[in-house]
This record gives structure tokens, sequence and C-alpha cells, in this order.
């Protein structure tokens, strides 16, 4: 993919969040509550839609737990922090897709933001390592 359809792809999935996709609620001050409409990929794991709680881990803020509201789906992932230019100013999640597939990006916290590395040839590693996975 160029980088070009890869910038609308974000435009694309920005705006469907936007629009009512996730719908985000705060829990506490370190950790959100959201509900993601859509099956998505975090690392090596393929998470169905439904309610997440996503927070920074505790001595490790680099990385971050994703984990669904019923306990059964979980999943960690290292990300790397934003500036504070680019972190919009709410909290949410912003998911890069890839081929017919979702990739949690970047998640901005109350006070943080962090973004998730992600690469074509990455998400397709991730992609092939979540189906096996499943």
């Amino acid at each position: 993919m160029s980088k070009m359809i890869i910038k609308v792809s974000w435009a694309l999935v920005a705006a469907l969040l936007l629009l009512g996709g996730a719908s985000i609620a705060r829990a506490e001050d370190d950790q959100i509550v959201v509900k993601v409409p859509f099956a998505f990929i975090v690392g090596d794991s393929l998470l169905p839609a439904g309610d997440y709680v996503v927070k920074e881990m505790s001595g490790a803020p680099s990385v971050v737990s994703i984990a669904s509201a019923d306990g059964r789906q979980f999943a960690y992932t290292p990300t790397i922090p934003l500036s504070s230019e680019q972190s919009p100013a709410k909290p949410e999640l912003l998911f890069e897709k890839f081929g017919s597939r979702y990739f949690l990006a970047r998640i901005v916290m109350e006070d943080s933001a962090r973004e998730i590395v992600l690469t074509p040839a990455r998400m397709e590693r991730q992609l092939v390592a979540a189906s096996a996975r499943s």
C-alpha cells in the first residue's frame, strides 16, 4: 500500500469513528472504556467487536492493555508517545484499515497519547499471526 492510500485510510477510519464508530466512556483517569463496532487486530490478537477497557500498564507506560469487558479477550501492545501537538483533546481510539481488517493504531487517554507503530509489512505479519491463532 502506498503512503497516500494509508493516509486516506486513516482519514476514512477517523471519520468513521467520529461519526459513531467507537464510543468512549471515561472510567478512571488511567483507563478508558470503549465500544468497538468491528473486529480489530492488536499485535498478534484478533479481537471481536465489543466493549473494551484500555489502559496504560502501571510501571510500564509504554505498554497498553486492551481487555474485553467480560474478561475473555486480552492483548498487550508496545506503544510510543505522541507529542502534545499531535494528540487530540479527548480520549479516543484510532484504527488503520489494511485489506479488510482494522488495526489499532493510536490510543488517546485523558492525559497522554500513544501510537502503535504500524507499517504495511508489520500489519501483514500481524494479520497472518492473528489468523493462525483464531
